[in-house]
């Protein structure tokens, strides 16, 4: 039960810090295990394909046969399975569904190499495919985009590690202009990473001077489905559900504002305007409802002064109107994408 929990958990934080390639197909797959070419499945195939929907959690099986094949067994024109996805390793996605003879078959795809391991009863067998991520072309190793915020004046930003990890530049769109970013430090553990852009923002986040606690107001600014949906700065709202993450990850905490894909790396800000926490993931959606997670201020603090960064604390408390608290929002973070 705990490993399909945190299969949950790591899949929504990789949709939430993912705003393409939601979708990847396996095409052409074909059987590369000479072992299973005697295996009644793979007789007469003419193709074989996979979907996968990391929104749904789902992986959607269609399999054809050759003309004759259909008229030797009396077989459809295809066949279509569908799997749950189980868990995800950063290198394999798991998914299973049940055989017609009620044993269970389990797949594990490989996204970076289109190799797909096929388990039915005492069989195994490996399909060789060409991969395709459907929205733009990106696949689901390294997020495309996602969210980052300023804090100091000489353009330092944080991120979340996994919204960077695989890109060869990492930009950002601040006042209408695109500008490229220096990796200076990475935090793998905490799921950071701080950045550096040649230029002086107009205004970065001072971090909260008291402790988070339970019930506090937040706010979450971020780029859901990255510019896909628009290019605005969107704003959604919550309370503090809990002082820990998944799993009591004290430099956690859960919210129940929405953290969608395209959110990680944004800032979470109480009443007074003042940093709580970094957005970083959620549980999958079709599983839970309004359990989001983000990486507390302490923590990140902790991570930007080992790396000669000090962060500004705020010096007074005071709740702020919508206006001034949108102004903190819209003029510190930033839309962030790999090239």
């Amino acid at each position: 039960m705990m490993k399909k929990l945190l299969g949950i958990v790591v899949l929504g934080l990789l949709l939430s810090g993912n705003a393409n390639g939601k979708i990847i197909k396996f095409e052409q797959c074909f059987n590369t295990d000479g072992l299973a070419k005697s295996h009644k499945e793979l007789t007469g195939v003419k193709e074989w394909s996979f979907t996968i929907n990391l929104e749904t959690t789902k992986v959607v099986s269609r399999l054809a046969w050759t003309k004759e094949e259909i008229e030797k067994e009396d077989l459809p024109k295809f066949m279509q399975s569908t799997y749950n996805i189980t868990n995800y390793d950063n290198e394999f996605i798991y998914a299973s569904n049940k055989a017609f003879d009620g044993s269970k078959k389990e797949i594990s795809l490989k996204v970076s190499t289109g190799e797909i391991f096929v388990s039915l009863r005492d069989n195994t067998y490996i399909l060789q495919c060409k991969t395709q991520a459907e929205s733009d072309g990106n696949s689901i190793n390294g997020p495309s985009s996602g969210t980052a915020f300023f804090v100091s004046k000489k353009g330092h930003l944080i991120t979340n590690n996994h919204v960077v990890k695989g890109c060869s530049i990492s930009k950002i769109t601040y006042q209408n202009k695109d500008y490229d970013t220096k990796l200076i430090a990475t935090d793998k553990t905490l799921d950071l990473a701080l950045l550096k852009a040649e230029l002086r923002p107009k205004s970065f986040f001072n971090f909260s001077k008291d402790d988070v606690k339970k019930l506090n107001k937040v706010y979450v600014a971020g780029y859901p489905l990255g510019k896909g949906l628009s290019d605005d700065l969107k704003i959604s709202s919550g309370i503090v559900s809990s002082l820990k993450g998944f799993q009591d990850n004290s430099n956690e905490i859960q919210i129940d504002a929405p953290i969608n894909p395209g959110n990680s790396g944004g800032p979470i800000i109480d009443e007074n305007g003042d940093l709580i926490a970094i957005a970083v993931s959620g549980l999958a959606k079709d599983q839970t409802e309004g359990i989001n997670f983000g990486i507390k201020s302490s923590a990140a603090e902790l991570f930007l002064r080992s790396n000669k960064v000090t962060p500004k604390k705020a010096m007074y408390s005071g709740i702020k109107d919508n206006d001034k608290l949108l102004e903190i929002l819209e003029q510190g973070t930033v839309y962030t994408y790999c090239e």
